[in-house]
């Protein structure tokens, strides 16, 4: 489970930025219907109903086009209101079915707003994360098959504070390694453990880091020598 966490984490946030992404654009797509189906006409707010939290939404009359009188009651509840009383307000309605309505301003674009910026949001980071995975995959095959080897020293085994999962942080070990060439020292962190690896290590160990021959600082570091993990 802890291994898997940031794939199940970013299948979350993928499957629900597709789902509001979803209802924000079938939301926007039957306005959309509406609007290029239905006949346009102006109506007038006559009161507003009022919502629990004390958000109040436009009641409107308006007539169709064989001069039936109509109301509509809009779901779209805001504080202070989106409109005044008495005020003219543009609107298309579908003449099959002069209950489905649409306004011109807020209701147009608030509930496909709301789900579509969610929908990003959390698409964002879902798909954004597998790209980084898949990214990391690629590199880090690249580094097995094209990389230098170096043997770096192993200067800290400690917790990585930046996650948490079920309240436990997972380790790192923290290798360092002098190229004489360029003396400079290099840094570098293993993926995350979700065990103390300390006991599984000796005193001035070594580990292998693969590193690009280009740039040291694009590496793996190789904790294969640490047994696997059971739960």
């Amino acid at each position: 489970m802890k291994n898997n966490f940031f794939g199940i984490f970013f299948a979350i946030f993928a499957a629900v930025g597709t789902l509001f992404g979803a209802i924000g654009f079938f939301t926007w797509s039957a306005d959309q219907t509406i609007k290029r189906n239905g006949i346009k006409t102006t109506g007038t707010v006559v009161s507003f109903s009022s919502s629990s939290k004390g958000g109040r939404a436009p009641v409107i009359s308006f007539m169709t086009q064989s001069g039936e009188s109509r109301t509509y009651y809009s779901s779209t509840y805001s504080s202070p209101p989106s409109y005044d009383e008495g005020e003219n307000v543009t609107l298309w309605y579908l003449p099959n079915d002069p209950d489905e309505v649409v306004l011109s301003g807020l209701e147009s674009w608030l509930l496909p707003g709301i789900f579509g910026g969610i929908g990003l949001i959390f698409g964002a980071i879902g798909y954004g994360g597998f790209i980084w995975r898949w990214r990391r995959k690629r590199l880090n095959d690249w580094l097995r098959l094209h990389g230098q080897i170096i043997m770096a020293d192993v200067v800290d085994v400690r917790y990585n504070t930046s996650l948490s999962v079920g309240g436990k942080h997972p380790w790192m070990i923290i290798a360092q390694y002098f190229e004489p060439q360029s003396q400079k020292v290099y840094s570098y962190e293993s993926d995350n453990i979700w065990f103390n690896p300390a006991p599984f290590m000796s005193p001035g160990q070594k580990v292998t880091v693969r590193v690009s021959p280009k740039d040291y600082g694009v590496y793996e570091v190789d904790t294969s020598f640490l047994p696997k993990q059971g739960n």
